[in-house]
């Protein structure tokens, strides 16, 4: 059987560094990862490269860590065959009219507007709620792509898109994410999505790699078991 391409695809506030725990312990070397840009980019897959990359070939496997899972279900259409998988995931941010699990749209506008005066700062706010380490004070973080990240939480709704992928689709998900609390993940996901639950904060990949593997593992058997 051919084995399917893989691509991780980080979250807000964070690089293509952020897997290292996690890909150390994968047991296969060809995986892509994407740089989404907020620290200069260069590192990985920027968002055009890795449009170009799933819809190129045969199926793969998209894992997505939090605003990742929703870059590629809102951003991104998937080959024939494919499987999204979510660590800390959600469909939806943002609070609105028919989603009030998810966060106030002013706290995600007041994060955007910090950006412009101190960037590192709003960063290290983040990743400090987290539970993940500040940036070193000489990091030159990317306003213009941490704004767009934030628009896309903001704005961004993949509930539909997820509805459509049916049994293609699994999210480990943490008891005690601080960002994304279970109401959010079980509201902004279809009821077929496969979800498993774990403890470990918002940063599973960093504080429980081993886990994270044995579920994209389990993800990329069921891709597997549906070849024809």
């Amino acid at each position: 059987m051919t084995e399917p391409r893989v691509v991780l695809v980080h979250g807000w506030g964070f690089g293509p560094e952020f897997w290292g725990p996690l890909r150390e312990r994968l047991s296969r070397p060809d995986v892509s990862v994407a740089d989404l840009g907020f620290f200069g980019g260069g590192h990985g897959l920027a968002p055009a490269e890795l449009a170009a990359f799933c819809q190129a070939g045969g199926p793969v496997l998209a894992v997505g860590h939090s605003l990742g899972f929703l870059w590629l279900a809102s951003q991104v259409t998937l080959p024939a065959g494919s499987f999204l998988a979510g660590i800390n995931a959600f469909g939806c941010f943002a609070a609105r009219p028919d989603f009030s699990a998810g966060v106030a749209p002013r706290l995600l506008g007041r994060m955007a507007q910090g950006l412009d005066r101190a960037a590192l700062t709003v960063v290290n706010d983040f990743r400090t709620r987290c539970g993940g380490g500040a940036l070193p004070a000489q990091t030159m973080p990317d306003s213009a792509a941490l704004a767009d990240g934030l628009q896309l939480l903001r704005e961004g709704d993949a509930r539909t898109a997820l509805a459509g992928m049916g049994t293609n689709m699994a999210v480990l998900a943490a008891e005690d994410d601080p960002i994304v609390p279970p109401a959010m993940t079980k509201d902004s996901l279809p009821a077929a999505a496969a979800l498993t639950w774990t403890q470990g904060g918002h940063l599973l990949p960093q504080t429980a790699p081993d886990t994270c593997v044995a579920f994209l593992n389990r993800c990329r058997q069921t891709m597997r078991e549906r070849q024809p």
